[in-house]
């Protein structure tokens, strides 16, 4: 019984011991990041209660990660507001230059800029007929486009390379408008490369707060 005693009673000094280093509050220090943003945890039990991408409705535009800005499109219009994103997600780029996907939270954002890698008018093609691999040309042509971004931080760094669907919100006047940053863009039939408007610009901070001032919009 002596044997057995002592046994459980080391394995219980153990156990204490894991329980306390696991429990132990991390140490403070190290650098201060200069950027501020919403951290991932604030998403934690939305799979139980999914929530509204723009937060409670009441709270739309005045989210904690929501940044003074505004959109510019390729037809000349500005649309001010305030910008974020979906909740708890950062805006996802794949680097061309390092190859590797960087996850980048709005506010650490100064500009995005989209560089159009190609743009042309695509011939529409159909099969020549049932079960039959020959294809014609209709005669009829569509507008597309592939897309590259430049993200330049607050911090004065700057990233280049593909964003596949990344969505923008941008709430003003009580509604929140939807933009999305399209690795491709592809118009109708019969339309042009200048009817087929996208999104040129998002500046945030310092001058879209200016361009709120101002009363700037398309």
């Amino acid at each position: 019984m002596k044997r057995w005693g002592w046994l459980l009673g080391g394995v219980f000094s153990l156990v204490g011991i894991v329980w306390a280093a696991e429990t132990e509050p991390a140490p403070s220090g190290g650098a201060t990041p200069d950027i501020t943003f919403v951290q991932e945890s604030e998403g934690a039990g939305e799979a139980e209660n999914p929530a509204n991408p723009f937060g409670a409705a009441e709270d739309a535009g005045v989210r904690k990660d929501a940044v003074p800005g505004y959109v510019e499109l390729s037809s000349g219009a500005k649309v001010p507001g305030r910008i974020f994103t979906t909740r708890a997600e950062r805006v996802k780029i794949f680097n061309l230059q390092k190859e590797v996907y960087e996850y980048v939270p709005v506010p650490a954002v100064r500009k995005i800029e989209t560089l159009i890698e190609w743009e042309r008018m695509e011939k529409e093609w159909r099969f020549k007929e049932a079960g039959s691999p020959e294809k014609v040309y209709t005669g009829r042509s569509y507008p597309a486009r592939k897309f590259a971004y430049r993200l330049t931080l607050v911090n004065g760094h700057t990233i280049t390379g593909h964003i596949l669907g990344q969505p923008l919100y941008l709430a003003r006047e009580g509604k929140v408008d939807r933009f999305i940053l399209h690795d491709r863009q592809k118009g109708p039939l019969a339309t042009t490369l200048e009817d087929l408007v996208y999104l040129k610009r998002v500046v945030l901070h310092e001058a879209g707060q200016q361009a709120i001032g101002n009363g700037q919009q398309g």
